[in-house]
């Protein structure tokens, strides 16, 4: 009886382990076709977690399928060395709640680590000291209309990990990320939103809306400059 039991789980572990991600995204679809995403969404999360952590060739995955019914978003570093994910895993109301990832592929190991970002907008990269650093950008949604916007630095180690690093310097402080709030009240529509969070096409500068204390734009941005070691603010400009 023993040897039977071996023999099955032999047996199941060989068809997980066979599966490929598109069946897998089928698998996934269909037991949770019955139930509301809000309820279910971090019991997907944590599926599609334990997946990417057990298969390298998620590294290269699109997952079209999750993409469509779960609003998984995926984004690469310029230098294709490391693989983001973010996930919905808020109730459903008006403020949203989201979880994100980085996958690397080093020295034939694949890693998977939790990082705290907002739901992720766009990756760049950057050298500093003759280091890649990667700037994520990113949005934290408080209500329906209010929010914030965010820039923050990450480095690669040689274990696969992404740490947080420090590129923002003010007169006071070195800061790992720069954060601008948002208030749609103060916009007619989204061709009147103006942007949060400016990056020069060569990265040598980013400028961070100016607002008011009530959180109204006021045409006019805070500049960071590039310099060898961080961003450095310079002042204000249009």
């Amino acid at each position: 009886m023993k040897n039977i039991f071996i023999f099955i789980v032999l047996i199941f572990s060989s068809i997980i382990h066979a599966e490929t991600l598109a069946q897998f995204e089928s698998r996934v679809v269909k037991n949770y076709k019955d139930k509301s995403f809000y309820d279910v969404n971090q019991l997907i999360e944590t599926e599609i977690v334990a997946k990417i952590q057990n298969d390298k060739s998620s590294f290269s995955y699109s997952f079209p399928v999750f993409q469509d019914h779960y609003n998984l978003r995926t984004h690469y570093s310029p230098d294709k060395k490391i693989k983001f994910y973010t996930f919905d895993i808020g109730r459903g109301g008006t403020m949203g709640e989201f979880s994100s990832y980085s996958q690397t592929f080093i020295y034939a190991k694949n890693v998977v680590t939790p990082i705290e970002t907002g739901f992720i907008l766009d990756v760049k990269q950057s050298l500093f000291n003759k280091q890649p650093i990667y700037l994520i950008e990113s949005y934290y949604r408080g209500s329906s209309c209010v929010g914030t916007y965010a820039i923050q630095g990450f480095k690669l180690l040689a274990s696969g990990k992404l740490e947080v690093t420090k590129i923002f310097q003010t007169n006071k402080s070195l800061s790992d990320q720069i954060t601008v709030d948002y208030d749609c009240n103060h916009h007619m529509g989204s061709s009147d939103t103006p942007e949060y969070i400016r990056i020069s096409k060569d990265l040598s500068t980013i400028d961070i809306l100016l607002l008011n204390q009530n959180f109204k734009p006021l045409n006019k941005y805070l500049r960071y400059v590039k310099k060898d070691a961080a961003y450095q603010y310079l002042g204000t400009v249009k």
